[in-house]
């Protein structure tokens, strides 16, 4: 699944962020110019990497709206900086060119736990899919979501923040993380994957459904 086909499949959803690729605000502008289903995208935080309150909009044509708060002068000067930051350290060039590349290839190394599915990526937001079969990806007999909180909860006691979506593990780096820290994200992941196994094991949950 490319970037473009993501935010296709979200356009309508008014998604809050637009972050899934290592270069936001190019991908969007992209998925509008080149996608018939996408019209519209919101834009948050992306523009100041959180550091202060800002959103936007994209459109293809003329768009009708009305802002609740606008043109904030602190929040539009933090977006500037950031934006300057970013250009002026090659950061997101750097990103697409090297970092993004090799996150991808270490994140679906992970496909080769017993519980994980499938392992995604697209750009630097990446996904992996819980399950207790390989083979057929079958959904685990308990309640969505209880083998994913189970995981997360292995992640941050080995000092990872991965979060959970059902049973599905995500991750959202920064743009600025090294592949040193790449190499400790994804083996901390490993472990906490291991351990989660374990535990499922000897709470009876890992069983299909």
């Amino acid at each position: 699944m490319t970037a473009t086909h993501l935010l296709d499949v979200h356009a309508h959803q008014a998604p809050e962020c637009v972050y899934t690729s290592c270069n936001a605000v190019c991908t969007a502008y992209k998925a509008l110019t080149k996608s018939k289903a996408t019209q519209a995208i919101s834009v948050k935080r992306a523009p100041q990497s959180g550091s202060d309150e800002i959103a936007a909009v994209m459109a293809t044509a003329e768009f009708t709206h009305g802002y609740t708060y606008s043109s904030h002068p602190v929040a539009a000067a933090v977006a500037l900086e950031n934006i300057r930051i970013l250009d002026e350290e090659n950061i997101v060039t750097n990103v697409r060119t090297h970092t993004a590349p090799y996150l991808k290839t270490q994140w679906e190394s992970l496909s080769d736990h017993p519980m994980v599915g499938e392992a995604k990526i697209v750009g630097m937001m990446g996904s992996i899919a819980l399950t207790p079969d390989k083979q057929s990806r079958a959904k685990f007999e308990a309640d969505a979501g209880t083998v994913g909180y189970i995981c997360r909860e292995r992640c941050f006691a080995n000092n990872l923040v991965m979060r959970h979506v059902g049973d599905r593990m995500i991750i959202s780096p920064p743009l600025i993380i090294s592949t040193d820290e790449i190499d400790i994200l994804i083996s901390r992941a490993r472990k906490a994957l291991d351990e989660t196994h374990a535990a499922l094991i000897e709470k009876g949950l890992w069983k299909a459904a």
